[in-house]
């Protein structure tokens, strides 16, 4: 199993491809609106798993309950992220140096448009869908200047340092379904059968890079109901 960071930065990369081809025009919106809805879901049950647990839909917990999970792969792929975080009262910053999804979109030969919209708005996305007050914000990005530089205003956080990640976070090949079902919903819904034609494309793009084994291990999770928590929405047999 070779669950990792790329996987994501491929699916955008394909996605972008396959819609560039056929629709030129409507790209750049209709991959942003794809990617919106599936972060979406990924920032809002976060939300959910924090006000479960009774605490309150701030930066701290945002940390602590947003969707990351490290696999073996992850790990290795990670080793050349470097990054700096400074957490005060007021504000979190975090520089990013050298960062693993600006490699691997270099290395896909990624169109800077699609590096650009993945890198501008996945951590935003993801913060306002967990509490769309969060001052979260991304300055600097790797496609564009030789750092990247984000940053979330008035915290009101009394730490210091960020606390360790709740454990109930889903399994990758989960968050990869979603990306898959979500984005996919939108692609259809905007391009009727050609839509479904693009899906089936991006598909069997991955399915040519990563194996059916690893396809299979997500497509267990189609079907789910990614609005609400894993387990939760795991599709009945």
């Amino acid at each position: 199993m070779a669950f990792a960071q790329n996987m994501q930065c491929f699916v955008i990369d394909r996605y972008y491809r396959h819609i560039n081809e056929k629709f030129p025009s409507k790209c750049e919106d209709a991959l942003l609106t794809a990617f919106h809805l599936y972060m979406f879901q990924q920032g809002n049950r976060a939300a959910m798993r924090a006000v479960r647990d009774g605490n309150p839909l701030d930066f701290y917990n945002y940390e602590k309950y947003r969707e990351v999970v490290s696999t073996p792969e992850m790990i290795k792929e990670d080793s050349p992220h470097i990054t700096h975080n400074t957490l005060t009262q007021d504000q979190f910053e975090v520089t990013i140096t050298r960062c693993t999804a600006h490699r691997l979109f270099g290395q896909l030969g990624t169109p800077y448009a699609a590096e650009k919209l993945f890198c501008k708005n996945v951590d935003t996305m993801n913060a306002k869908s967990f509490n769309p007050h969060l001052q979260y914000h991304v300055d600097k990005i790797m496609c564009d200047d030789e750092i990247c530089i984000q940053k979330c205003d008035n915290i009101n956080c009394p730490y210091t340092q960020l606390g360790p990640r709740a454990e109930d976070a889903p399994p990758f090949p989960y968050i990869m379904a979603n990306m898959f079902q979500s984005m996919g919903k939108v692609i259809k819904a905007i391009f009727g059968a050609e839509g479904e034609e693009i899906n089936n494309k991006v598909q069997q793009d991955f399915i040519d890079r990563y194996g059916n084994d690893d396809f299979d291990k997500i497509k267990v999770f189609f079907g789910s109901d990614f609005e609400i928590p894993y387990p939760y929405g795991l599709k009945k047999d």
